[in-house]
């Protein structure tokens, strides 16, 4: 091995430092940049060569600039994100809607129940009295408005989750898009041997946020591209540098979208996204919610029907046969909204006796009055216990959404710790690298200037 190879392996070794000192400051310069994974570099033999029968080493070179990844833990972390998601959304959602049913201050639906049936109790007391009639009336107004309010803010709930799948729809698509956007820069960097290690980064943060909004499969291609597949339906979301891409049926039904999904060569299909932020938006606009107004129109026909059957059996003070208390409602689903006193209705027509020629007669406001505490038409449940049993209901649903989502977000978090361990930028290594490689850069240049002289000195013994 000659001199000449000497200053060779000298200039090899700066041209590998200097690579592994940008790296190391790539490293340090995005140390806090979401999802980049640290990259180191490896380092390998150069092919030695033969001298006097002998194999001699010709330096070092480098092999590959590798990112630090975890297969297992990407794939733990999408699927963490799925269930976030969801919970997370459904959570917020429950959160918002529970002051509805709030009854820890006095002025709620509960409240006006009982209130109104008290009014017809203390009306038992003086059956012809004016102002005790006028208090029944006052306090069933009260009651109708309380339906009224709590009607509008759960379809109100009902109608923002509607509203809401059309942003995240064209959210998920640009994600989409933007995935095989970058799967092709990475299969057209890597079919020439270029390093695509950032822009591996930057799809599997887009392929997390994907999943956070929506239930996906994913495959690593040999090629360096992610295919992604649509969990809840299994259609192909994305295929190479090719995405498919969600829409509303906004026509059918324009208080209640359907979800489509157009997939990598497939036609276009209504879908039922159950996972994610999107399957969470579609349960509380289709199940949760309505749920909760059903039972609160079926507390209301109940308590219209219950009322009106007693109130139109009974007689007024001058003897007149009774009428309808509240305007009879036709079904259960809209009963809440629907809700009214009947247009005939005053004080003097209050039905309060049982009897058309009983002077302070009372007995069917007593009857009205224990409305409040016998079982109706709606099964074994009073009035009182039957919305307190909704109320509890929707306490319970909203801890358990918070519990579960606070589990969701330790575990999610746990994850990103252990990735962060794995595959993020640690500044105390990256500045002992840093010294490391340019101490090998000084040597390298070392070897140059000591290989310099030497030819120097033999070329000035020719001389």
């Amino acid at each position: 091995m000659g001199l000449s190879t000497a200053m060779e392996i000298g200039r090899s070794g700066l041209n590998i430092f200097r690579v592994a000192q940008e790296v190391t400051s790539e490293n340090i310069a995005n140390v806090n940049t979401p999802g980049y994974s640290r990259q180191r570099v490896i380092f390998e033999t150069a092919p030695p060569i033969s001298a006097n029968g002998f194999p001699m080493g010709t330096g070092a070179q480098i092999a590959s600039v590798e990112r630090y990844y975890d297969g297992l833990l990407q794939q733990q972390l999408v699927n963490a994100q799925t269930t976030e998601g969801f919970d997370t959304t459904k959570s917020t959602v429950l959160q918002q809607v529970e002051p509805t049913f709030n009854e820890v201050t006095n002025d709620g639906l509960g409240a006006a129940i009982s209130n109104y049936f008290g009014a017809w109790q203390d009306l038992t007391l003086n059956p012809a009295g004016m102002a005790e009639r006028q208090t029944v009336i006052s306090r069933a107004q009260i009651l109708t408005d309380n339906f009224h309010a709590v009607s509008k803010a759960l379809n109100d709930t009902i109608s923002i989750q509607n509203q809401t799948l059309d942003p995240l729809i064209s959210d998920i698509n640009a994600t989409l898009n933007n995935i095989a956007q970058l799967n092709g820069q990475i299969n057209t960097t890597e079919l020439v041997s270029g390093n695509a290690n950032e822009t591996r980064d930057q799809r599997d943060q887009l392929i997390r946020d994907l999943a956070k909004q929506i239930g996906i499969t994913y495959t690593e291609n040999s090629d360096g591209t992610t295919d992604i597949n649509y969990a809840d339906g299994g259609g192909a979301l994305v295929t190479g540098a090719t995405a498919g891409a969600f829409s509303l049926d906004k026509v059918t039904d324009p208080t209640k979208y359907a979800v489509q999904l157009t997939p990598v060569g497939g036609p276009l299909a209504v879908v039922t996204p159950l996972t994610g932020q999107l399957g969470a938006t579609l349960a509380l606009r289709d199940t949760i919610v309505p749920g909760y107004l059903t039972q609160v129109d079926t507390l209301a026909k109940s308590i219209v029907d219950e009322v009106n059957v007693l109130h139109v059996a009974g007689f007024d003070p001058a003897g007149g046969s009774g009428k309808n208390f509240f305007a009879p409602i036709a079904a259960i689903p809209g009963a809440a909204a629907a809700i009214s006193l009947d247009a005939a209705l005053t004080t003097s027509t209050l039905a309060a006796a049982q009897g058309a020629l009983l002077p302070g007669d009372n007995r069917n406001a007593v009857a009205i009055a224990q409305l409040l505490n016998v079982t109706t038409t709606m099964g074994t449940a009073t009035f009182n216990s039957y919305f307190d049993s909704l109320v509890s209901t929707v306490g319970l649903d909203t801890k358990s959404a918070k519990s579960t989502e606070a589990q969701d977000v330790a575990f999610t978090k746990q994850l990103t710790t252990l990735r962060e361990s794995n595959s993020g930028v640690s500044l105390d290594e990256e500045l002992t690298n840093m010294i490391k490689y340019q101490r090998s850069y000084q040597a390298s240049a070392k070897i140059i200037t000591t290989a310099t002289e030497m030819l120097d000195t033999v070329i000035g013994l020719i001389r």
